[in-house]
């Protein structure tokens, strides 16, 4: 769990302060231990040559020299006790017992059985005692016996148990103060600046370059680190703003180029069809005009005229099919509506069909198991009764154009020409129409492939190829809700597959 940055100096403050009161309380323990020590000595030895003067080899206490010792005053009470011993080896009082200093100053908690315990345990130990309650002494006669005790309280009593009493409200309090203050401090000084630098770092991420944090009106590290922030936050608005501006005009630059460069493509198409275009009016006109030389003869027979007036009819129905063609794959005001893909196939078939013938290509229509040369009249059925899709015919038309326009230049430029083919297949497959175009040309190098999509892209040779006719291809497939998939053998073939969505519930009304 990450802890927020203020709990954590927090709890940081407060270990510190533990450890070093910690360490001053192991400190004054040793010392007051060792005070306590020297002070049993001193008081032992102090005690020890006041019953030498007042405590003869008969064990006769001289009571007036007791209470004439001058050195009374550094004690606040005592109690001298005659101490006999049991024959069980346990000691009692006996006889003698005084308060040499008085009692009527004690307190009601003055616990007299307690502190005359502690004498016991100094007679029986030889050896004087410290408790909280004061020093107990063992008192001998001048032959060495042990005569009694005398337990004596200190003016300045440093015990342990006291110091600790005394020291751990003291500890408690100033850890709380300490930790406070030292909080405050930082949190003025570095946790709200720091905080307010992180939230800002974050709204910067999120996209907000314009703001910025307060800066302290100080002159430390951290109000310094805020400055450089600002200033280097400042720094990229501005880049970003330079960016932003450059990308645009980039952006402009190259949608205005993309647009000149699609309608030279265009017009390019338009130039390598105008052949095929010609000679399917130029045939026809021919026939015209010997029917019309022949028709000029007032000599010819009625069905014979009949029969060239026919001809007539029929190079002009050609004519005017070809033309239809022409203005249907031309660019035009875009209109949406339903469209039978049979419609743009044949249109661009018409268009390509003369090139195909000179190049020695066979075109095929197929649908499943059965398939049709696209010469033959009423091929186009095969696709009659698949529902249509919702778009503009022109700009299918220009995508299947530019997809056989490709094919025919890959056989064209290939190194050894030969007879070649192209199959146009079309089917419904769920909620889409899945068209695909297939050579069975050289395709292209696999170094090459990956870039066939790329707009300006093209393997022919200067100035005949734009490297537009798959891009136009993604483009319009695209706007129409589609997507295409490329595939390719290196010399075997190239293949695009267009997957278009059928238009839903509408498919009464397509052309």
């Amino acid at each position: 769990m990450k802890l927020p940055l203020r709990v954590s100096v927090v709890l940081r403050v407060a270990a510190v302060n533990v450890l070093v009161f910690g360490a001053g309380l192991v400190w004054l323990r040793g010392f007051a231990r060792e005070e306590r020590r020297v002070q049993e000595a001193e008081y032992s030895v102090l005690v020890g040559d006041l019953f030498d003067d007042v405590l003869d080899t008969r064990g006769v206490l001289k009571a007036s020299g007791i209470l004439l010792w001058s050195s009374w005053n550094q004690f606040d009470d005592a109690v001298i006790v005659h101490v006999a011993r049991q024959g069980t080896g346990e000691s009692e009082p006996r006889g003698v017992f005084l308060n040499p200093l008085g009692s009527s100053h004690r307190s009601l908690e003055f616990d007299q059985e307690s502190i005359l315990a502690d004498i016991r345990r100094a007679v029986e130990t030889g050896a004087s005692l410290t408790t909280e309650r004061g020093i107990a002494v063992p008192v001998r006669d001048p032959n060495g016996d042990v005569w009694g005790g005398c337990w004596v309280l200190p003016k300045l009593t440093l015990t342990t148990g006291t110091l600790f009493r005394r020291l751990v409200p003291w500890f408690f309090v100033s850890t709380l103060l300490l930790t406070l203050g030292t909080f405050s401090a930082l949190r003025v000084l570095v946790l709200d600046p720091v905080r307010q630098l992180a939230g800002v770092a974050a709204r910067m991420a999120q996209g907000d370059l314009s703001v910025r944090v307060p800066e302290p009106d100080r002159h430390d590290e951290v109000s310094e680190l805020v400055r450089s922030f600002n200033s280097m936050a400042a720094e990229v608005q501005g880049f970003s703003a330079r960016l932003e501006r450059e990308v645009e005009l980039a952006t402009e630059q190259a949608r205005v180029a993309e647009s000149a460069a699609m309608t030279q493509r265009r017009l390019a198409a338009t130039g390598e069809l105008a052949a095929g275009i010609a000679h399917e009016i130029n045939n026809p006109l021919g026939g015209m005009l010997n029917a019309l030389e022949v028709l000029q003869r007032e000599d010819l027979p009625p069905e014979k005229r009949e029969q060239y007036n026919q001809l007539l009819k029929s190079g002009i129905e050609r004519i005017r099919e070809t033309v239809g063609r022409v203005l249907r794959l031309a660019p035009r005001k875009a209109v949406t509506e339903l469209v039978s893909l049979a419609t743009p196939i044949g249109d661009a078939l018409g268009l390509v069909r003369h090139r195909a013938e000179e190049l020695g290509i066979e075109i095929r229509l197929r649908r499943g198991a059965r398939d049709r040369r696209a010469g033959e009249e009423g091929a186009l059925a095969l696709f009659a009764d698949l529902p249509p899709v919702l778009g503009e015919a022109n700009e299918l038309g220009q995508a299947v154009l530019n997809l056989l326009v490709n094919a025919m230049d890959a056989f064209e430029d290939a190194p050894v020409r030969a007879r070649g083919r192209i199959e146009i297949s079309l089917a419904q497959e769920g909620d889409e129409l899945h068209l695909a175009v297939e050579d069975d040309g050289p395709g292209m190098d696999e170094a090459l492939f990956e870039r066939a999509p790329d707009l300006f892209f093209t393997t022919k040779a200067t100035g005949k190829g734009t490297g537009l006719g798959l891009a136009i291809v993604h483009n319009v497939v695209h706007a129409h809700g589609g997507r295409v998939i490329l595939s390719n053998e290196p010399g075997r073939g190239f293949r695009a597959d267009i997957f278009l969505p059928v238009a839903q519930g509408r498919g009464e009304d397509a052309p």
